[in-house]
């Protein structure tokens, strides 16, 4: 490079030096502070306005949306309960056919039962007088 090169890139570079001085003295970094505090609270505020906006329009959403899914719900199964309060009426009506068909033949067999008990005891205590009387 030539000397007058290098003598114009160093008075560029002093121009610039002397220029950002002369900006900061007049700049006062309190003040470039405060602004810059002042200018991320707005933005912070503006932001959670925001957040909190959409937010309740998610809210609203899903607000409905249950609504709607509730409504659903319950009219599937209105639809249902009548199904099966039919069955249930169909069951029960099996179940008391079922109890008087049935009735009589429990009563019949109940007392058989008894009976075959009590002549299984008397019969098993008859032995066990023939065993002792012919022991003594």
């Amino acid at each position: 490079m030539n000397e007058e090169a290098k003598n114009k890139v160093i008075g560029k570079i002093n121009e610039i030096k002397s220029n950002i001085e002369t900006f900061i003295a007049d700049v006062n970094v309190n003040d470039l502070k405060s602004s810059f505090n002042l200018m991320v609270k707005d933005a912070q505020t503006d932001l959670g306005k925001r957040v909190n906006k959409d937010l309740q329009e998610v809210k609203k959403k899903l607000k409905k949306e249950r609504a709607d899914i509730e409504k659903k719900a319950k009219k599937f199964l209105d639809g249902h309960k009548k199904e099966l309060d039919a069955l249930q009426v169909k069951l029960e009506k099996l179940i008391k056919s079922a109890r008087k068909t049935k009735a009589p033949a429990k009563k019949a067999t109940v007392p058989a039962t008894k009976k075959a008990v009590r002549k299984k005891v008397a019969k098993a205590s008859k032995k066990a007088t023939k065993k002792v009387s012919k022991k003594a």
